[in-house]
């Protein structure tokens, strides 16, 4: 365990519960997501406001989002304003409305979905490598946001495409979306807030100086290198922790988890201490030998806090075969 528990404290909603609903022949045009919170015996002639802010956790712009629709809050089933007090066993629902058609189309596309979990908040996804996240030139149906799409049209859903987090096209394993604004921007604080976890598995060059350690050095883009990163004093912090799960002869198993969220954080980092990921096309210092899809560098476990329930959850993506098979030819190669 990473130890999230304590720091899910305070997010606790009771009774949440989820909506979709069709207007035309099956469409979806606008998703809502709806909570509940039954007022306790401590709340007793506290103002709807201050319950929206403190128990539910909204803030002013979602507020004032939902006061503009006849359900948006509601006591007792009975539209309410954010000045009314509140007494114990009334039941305070706040209705979010999405609008789906301002979100930009992703053409659908059938394919294989990896799915590690789901619900009506979010959804966990098992990316494979090779595969970028969103649709971009040369890619606009055979990403995974195409895949994704499908998935919710034959579900009867619609959802703005939201990424909590970024995948390197050649990294595979576990992305997190959220299904509704709400979501995203809970998990998206989580992360700056370090109460979403994520390790990352890895197979680097060389023997490493240390089992345990943390890189913490700047990284910003290389001047007329498009897409390069690189160690610079002049760059945004990032920071990197590692431990050495296995030390082989000339290849270490490495466990990372990223402090802060830079592009190519990982790859850089190792790299520039001289023990870059294998197959690294990018950073990698020599050419491997091993026969894997895109680096040896897998987004393994994930851990957060449910962004409406506040339930610790944990997340595992199976380390793909093609990984395995290098770890394996690793270890047989340490062995002679």
């Amino acid at each position: 365990s990473l130890g999230i528990a304590h720091r899910c404290r305070g997010v606790q909603v009771r009774g949440a519960e989820a909506l979709y609903f069709n207007e035309v022949a099956g469409i979806l045009y606008m998703a809502v997501r709806v909570l509940n919170y039954r007022v306790m015996p401590q709340d007793d002639r506290k103002p709807v406001r201050e319950l929206l802010q403190v128990q539910l956790k909204l803030s002013r712009r979602e507020i004032s989002h939902a006061k503009m629709y006849e359900d948006g809050i509601m006591v007792d089933g009975v539209r309410v304003t954010v000045r009314k007090e509140v007494v114990p066993g009334e039941m305070l629902q706040v209705t979010l409305h999405e609008n789906i058609e301002q979100a930009s189309e992703i053409i659908p596309q059938e394919g294989p979905l990896e799915i590690l979990y789901e619900d009506e908040d979010l959804i966990c996804l098992n990316k494979p490598a090779g595969m970028v996240v969103h649709p971009s030139h040369g890619h606009f149906t055979d990403s995974l946001c195409n895949r994704l799409a499908w998935h919710y049209q034959q579900s009867g859903e619609a959802h703005v495409m939201r990424a909590v987090g970024r995948l390197d096209r050649e990294t595979s394993g576990i992305i997190l979306f959220g299904k509704n604004r709400r979501a995203t921007a809970v998990l998206s604080m989580q992360g700056q807030k370090g109460q979403r976890l994520k390790e990352y598995l890895a197979l680097c060059a060389g023997t490493m100086e240390q089992q345990d350690g943390t890189i913490d050095l700047p990284i910003s883009d290389t001047p007329g290198v498009r897409m390069i990163r690189r160690v610079s004093p002049d760059g945004d912090r990032a920071v990197t922790h590692f431990h050495v799960e296995q030390q082989m002869e000339g290849y270490a198993l490495v466990r990372l988890q990223l402090e802060t969220g830079r592009t190519h954080q990982i790859r850089v980092h190792m790299a520039h201490i001289r023990h870059a990921v294998v197959n690294d096309p990018l950073y990698g210092w020599k050419k491997d030998h091993f026969p894997i899809k895109g680096q040896a560098l897998h987004s393994h476990t994930l851990e957060l806090c449910h962004p409406i329930t506040g339930e610790v959850m944990h997340f595992e993506a199976p380390v793909p075969e093609d990984m395995i098979n290098c770890l394996n030819l690793a270890r047989k190669e340490s062995m002679l």
